[in-house]
């Protein structure tokens, strides 16, 4: 066998190994430590077949100006919203970083659940929002810039435990 094979492999297998992980450790310090807010959200519910089941978030906020730091602002009721576009980091304000330039992109955009779970949810999104002015929001978690989301709910309610009764 080839002296450098040996060393290749293991190389990859490290490589391999090492940015999954350090993937999933971001996000987990991010849930871990980031300070939560809500967004209201307009649930749609698609299937991919390469992505599985998962319900579409749509905030309905649209955003335009010279940046990529959107700067959060929390109402009355706790929502949070974009309300500004700089772009510079912000630095005594919470804030979300973009995609795009010159326009905010939210990154609050699909909330990935078990496959059997989003039919039934998107019903019940559907049958419970339809009539009546349910608020349907999403609680993230944001540290410096980025975001993680935590939960899906509807009037207060995680959506996997009322699809549990």
């Amino acid at each position: 066998m080839n002296k450098y094979l040996k060393p290749a492999l293991l190389l990859t297998i490290i490589i391999q190994l090492t940015v999954p992980t350090f993937m999933i450790a971001s996000r987990y310090y991010i849930l871990r430590t980031g300070e939560e807010y809500l967004f209201r959200v307009t649930p749609i519910d698609p299937y991919d077949p390469f992505r599985g089941r998962y319900v579409t978030l749509n905030i309905t906020q649209r955003l335009w100006g010279q940046g990529s730091y959107g700067i959060i602002e929390v109402d009355q009721d706790g929502f949070a919203t974009i309300v500004a576009l700089t772009a510079t980091k912000p630095e005594n304000s919470p804030y979300l970083r973009s995609s795009q330039q010159g326009w905010f992109t939210s990154p609050v955009d699909r909330y990935y659940m078990n496959e059997n779970f989003a039919p039934e949810a998107q019903r019940l999104f559907w049958q419970e929002t339809r009539d009546s002015e349910k608020e349907v929001y999403v609680a993230v978690r944001i540290k410096n810039g980025e975001l993680v989301i935590s939960g899906l709910f509807i009037e207060g309610v995680a959506i996997e435990e009322i699809l549990r009764k």
